[in-house]
């Protein structure tokens, strides 16, 4: 049920949800599409350990199953790092960091 939650929750910024569900949601929402599920952090920790630069490289190029730019060729590098956040459930750096 908890994780029902997460997948069902989108960013507080309407400009990140709506990137969000247009993009992310398709296969971050959707257990059989073998993406690390939002809010998942089990699922999210070992991609974490890589890095944000890791993470966002391949948001950016494609890796595995993900294709380049998850689909959302609107987003901006800001965008990526701020959707990754997002669905990591990592915590958000403070104002001005």
């Amino acid at each position: 049920p908890a994780q029902a939650g997460a997948v069902q929750s989108v960013p507080a910024d309407t400009a990140l949800a709506q990137l969000y569900g247009a993009s992310c949601k398709q296969c971050h929402a959707n257990p059989a599409a073998g993406a690390p599920l939002t809010g998942d952090t089990a699922a999210w920790a070992p991609r974490l350990e890589k890095g944000m630069d890791t993470l966002l490289d391949h948001s950016i190029n494609g890796f595995q199953g993900m294709p380049p730019l998850g689909l959302c060729m609107q987003c901006s590098e800001q965008d990526f790092r701020a959707l990754i956040t997002f669905m990591s459930a990592m915590p958000q750096p403070a104002e001005g960091q």
